[in-house]
């Protein structure tokens, strides 16, 4: 997705019980090489769960996909090796990358005694997919969605060009939405607001849960909102366990986790997520329905190719990621 621009909308409320720790399973030996360059082959398989050893990877074939800057002067992105299966429902895709540390840090409040600064990052990876034939996707990717010609960063913008072509996107996130089990369902359309560089971006609809920003929403000087009833020093903060902030049971240097996390129920939440980091690598698995009657997803039709993109950052957001640089296209076996 070259030189994609990833911005955030906090005002809406997005956004899994906590993924399992330790090591992530490996995977059964095997995973042949594809048979076509940039080929995604899904294997079929009696059913599909988010199990990142499960027997029947052994049997799909891997794709490693190099990554490149999205960003004129930054270095390279790690190889993502993807692996896909179906069964008479959903489609499920493994992917592993290296990244040296587990980021859990987006825009983590931290009391210095007299006030709060706020900073952090996260990784992630995403997927754009097509919504319905797209014959410019087929043959560019994301080079089809990304608007960069401009030599002023701030005017980049990524989305299509006609309100009749949209985009479906997969936007996994280490700190905001894998830590409750999911994976943030969005999309692109075209550029509504010619001043507003983000308003291709839309959120599925949701109708409960997601992540929400932890602010008390001041003009100056603002603070948390709330505050974890169990655990000050962690850094996530799951819905269940909030409480009102309390500036008194905070001492120097303590933080204050910067959203408040629950499983989104609708279609924000229809991709369900997997991902367990150790050793110096994610391996993450996601899976969603192959047609979730929803008209904001792609369908994903066994025996139809699709084209498809990815992104990949390492405690960065924004335009700051790696992009897959050719046109990927997920096949069916």
């Amino acid at each position: 997705m070259k030189r994609l621009l990833f911005v955030e909308t906090l005002a809406i409320a997005l956004a899994f019980v906590v993924a399992a720790c330790g090591a992530p399973a490996a995977a059964p030996q095997g995973g042949a090489s594809p048979a076509k360059p940039n080929t995604l082959t899904a294997v079929k398989v009696d059913a599909t769960t988010l199990d990142a050893a499960a027997p029947y990877w052994a049997q799909a074939p891997k794709l490693d996909v190099s990554t490149i800057t999205a960003l004129p002067g930054k270095p390279g992105g790690p190889t993502v090796s993807i692996q896909a299966a179906y069964d008479g429902q959903y489609i499920v895709i493994r992917s592993e990358w290296p990244d040296a540390t587990n980021t859990l840090t987006r825009n983590t409040w931290t009391w210095d005694g007299a006030k709060f600064t706020r900073a952090g990052q996260e990784d992630f990876i995403s997927f754009i997919w097509p919504i319905g034939n797209n014959a410019a996707f087929a043959s560019k990717g994301c080079a089809a969605t990304c608007h960069n010609t401009s030599t002023k960063q701030e005017e980049w913008w990524m989305g299509s060009d006609s309100a009749d072509v949209r985009y479906d996107g997969w936007f996994w996130m280490s700190a905001r939405t894998n830590p409750v089990g999911y994976t943030n369902d969005i999309g692109w359309i075209n550029l509504v607001d010619p001043k507003d560089m983000g308003s291709p971006r839309v959120t599925d609809a949701v109708e409960s849960g997601g992540f929400v920003n932890n602010t008390d929403g001041a003009a100056e000087n603002p603070s948390p909102k709330f505050m974890s009833s169990k655990d000050l020093k962690s850094l996530l903060l799951l819905d269940a366990d909030k409480v009102a902030f309390d500036k008194t049971k905070l001492v120097a240097g303590n933080t204050v986790p910067g959203f408040v996390l629950a499983k989104a129920v609708g279609s924000l939440g229809d991709v369900e997520a997997n991902g367990v980091w150790a050793n110096g690598k994610w391996v993450l698995v996601q899976r969603r329905l192959l047609n979730t009657s929803h008209n904001d997803d792609a369908v994903l039709i066994p025996s139809k190719p699709t084209p498809f993109g990815i992104a990949v950052a390492d405690a960065a957001g924004d335009a700051d990621h790696k992009i897959s640089q050719e046109v990927l296209t997920l096949e069916w076996k």
